[in-house]
């Protein structure tokens, strides 16, 4: 072949290859371009549509009646005073029970996960057994056999509570245990043969960041079950807030409760649950469940 043609076909490959490399190359700006223009689209999605809902709340309830929508002002206005006036015992007096509920929730799981771990045996039980029982009862079974076990009072709203959330942190634990690095344990039954030491040294701090999201879990849906255990079983609390609420036909207060569970479960989640979660994340190199 001459030198003429063996050049024509450098060229040609080349330029092919020019071509090529010219229809991969993303067009100048939009690398960028697009992830910020979804970051500002889900932004204005996430504040805009709250912000319409409301909207559309001032107008509905400008042309119904108080009882059946109340305007979101006069709504303010008790969830104000549920938070910083006079009924703000009722609020700190659930958000208490619910921290001790969590709390013994969290430790129970703990401590039937680890139980599992130790010994062996009753793996079946633990899961196959005491799970699905306590996932089975409804909540509102809970609720009436508190009253009736413990009557009315701080320590039925903690029994009903903790024995609902139980499960989510025994799920949590559970579902950690199994994703564990084999690797790691065997490494570790290696250098002793004592499983309590293997459980402590390795299983607990690897399955801490589980230990949390069982806990934030059980914070959120703690909220839901207390007020249907306050509802039956208590004298103070916003479940007995909103019963006496419900009697009266006092909209605003029924709606007025909601909205500070709503505020009190955000605030947590930006204040304590989101910065840990991201301290989990630093130190894992992967991220919590939310």
């Amino acid at each position: 072949m001459s030198e003429h043609g063996t050049g024509a076909m450098l060229l040609d490959e080349q330029g092919g290859t020019g071509r090529a490399t010219r229809d991969r190359d993303p067009v100048p700006g939009t690398g960028t371009a697009r992830p910020a223009r979804g970051r500002i689209l889900a932004r204005l999605l996430a504040d805009g549509v709250p912000l319409l809902l409301l909207a559309a709340w001032f107008w509905y309830s400008a042309n119904v009646s108080a009882a059946e929508l109340p305007n979101p002002v006069e709504v303010g206005r008790e969830s104000i005073d549920l938070l910083i006036g006079e009924g703000a015992v009722h609020t700190w007096t659930s958000m208490g029970r619910i921290v001790l509920a969590v709390l013994l929730a969290t430790c129970i799981g703990s401590l039937l996960v680890f139980l599992a771990g130790v010994a062996p045996v009753t793996e079946l039980l633990i899961g196959k057994r005491v799970l699905p029982f306590f996932n089975s009862v409804p909540a509102l079974g809970w609720a009436i056999l508190g009253v009736i076990w413990f009557g009315v009072g701080d320590f039925s709203v903690v029994f009903v509570v903790t024995a609902i959330t139980i499960p989510f942190c025994l799920v949590n634990l559970w579902e950690g245990k199994r994703a564990l690095d084999p690797g790691l344990l065997e490494m570790g039954r290696s250098f002793t043969r004592s499983r309590v030491r293997v459980l402590f040294s390795i299983e607990l701090p690897l399955l801490v960041p589980y230990i949390f999201a069982a806990a934030r879990l059980s914070f959120s849906v703690g909220w839901k079950v207390a007020l249907i255990a306050e509802f039956f079983g208590s004298q103070t609390g916003l479940g007995l807030v909103m019963n006496r609420a419900r009697q009266s036909f006092d909209s605003p207060t029924v709606f007025a409760t909601i909205v500070v569970v709503l505020v009190i479960v955000s605030v947590v989640e930006r204040l304590l649950f989101d910065p840990l979660a991201h301290r989990f994340a630093k130190r894992t190199g992967t991220a919590v469940a939310r």
